[in-house]
């Protein structure tokens, strides 16, 4: 019989592997994008995808059972991005979510916006999001809130309720653009989380 590896080759090819699997993931992730840019999501297909991306088909059916699924998963990323952009950035007092950040970065991105709404996946996306942002406020409350976190009854609730809301927001500043900054909104909507938390302002 053959002997295993050593560990630490072992470590070597599993790191070798997870690189090349984050490569692709990057790959597939951005090729969706680009492609949202130029077409409506309807129009495109995997094949399109996959070409864009530079990968074989069973690549991108390792990972996704659809275009849909790819979609998803490039969505999730791009708000775990914002999420790191904002821990990044030099602030005074912990956010619970990227508002400016997701709100800066949807009023660049107008023609992925008019690709979904042309292939009906904006409610979609609203619901998504609402997920997404339902476990980010949810694993940052104690950041956010402090000692105080303990006092919030239930922290699904409030964060399902908060992310909502923050779904809300943007879609009303994607109608009004020029009503409020990204900032002052960004401010808002954590003024907000606070009443909701019964936090001190």
């Amino acid at each position: 019989m053959l002997n295993n590896p050593p560990d630490d080759v072992q470590n070597d090819a599993s790191d070798a592997l997870d690189q090349r699997v984050a490569k692709s993931s990057r790959a597939l992730a951005t090729a969706v994008s680009e492609l949202l840019h130029e077409r409506a999501f309807n129009e495109i297909t995997v094949q399109h995808i996959i070409d864009r991306a530079g990968v074989a088909r069973a690549t991108f059916y390792a990972r996704y059972r659809n275009k849909d699924d790819a979609l998803y998963s490039s969505y999730e990323q791009m708000i775990a991005g914002l999420e790191h952009r904002m821990e990044r950035r030099q602030t005074r007092d912990a956010r619970l979510a990227p508002v400016s950040e997701l709100l800066a970065h949807l009023a660049s991105a107008h023609s992925v916006m008019e690709s979904l709404r042309a292939s009906d996946r904006m409610e979609m996306i609203w619901e998504l999001g609402t997920g997404f942002f339902t476990e980010m406020i949810e694993r940052r409350l104690p950041l956010f809130a402090g000692s105080a976190a303990s006092t919030v009854t239930v922290p699904k609730l409030e964060a399902r309720m908060l992310a909502a809301a923050l779904m809300e927001l943007t879609k009303w500043w994607l109608e009004h653009p020029q009503r409020m900054t990204v900032e002052a909104l960004d401010d808002h909507f954590h003024d907000m989380a606070r009443r909701v938390l019964l936090l001190p302002r």
